[in-house]
């Protein structure tokens, strides 16, 4: 299974998380210690990212980190 770095925002940590789905420029559903986390996909100046929130906490993951 696939693996990419999510950063959380909320608490300034970062963790590996199982890719489940990926859609390049769409969107990114992974698994973050067994729970599912939908990102849709955003450009931001400092590089294109998908974010998503789950349980009050924003999660970040870059596009440069996924790779093929």
């Amino acid at each position: 299974m696939k693996k990419v770095l999510v950063h959380c925002t909320d608490n300034d940590k970062t963790v590996e998380a199982d890719i489940l789905n990926y859609r390049q420029g769409h969107f990114l559903e992974c698994s973050i210690n067994t729970v599912k986390v939908r990102m849709p996909f955003m450009k931001a100046t400092n590089g294109n990212q998908y974010v998503g929130n789950m349980a009050g906490y924003e999660f970040v993951a870059k596009e440069i980190d996924i790779g093929d």
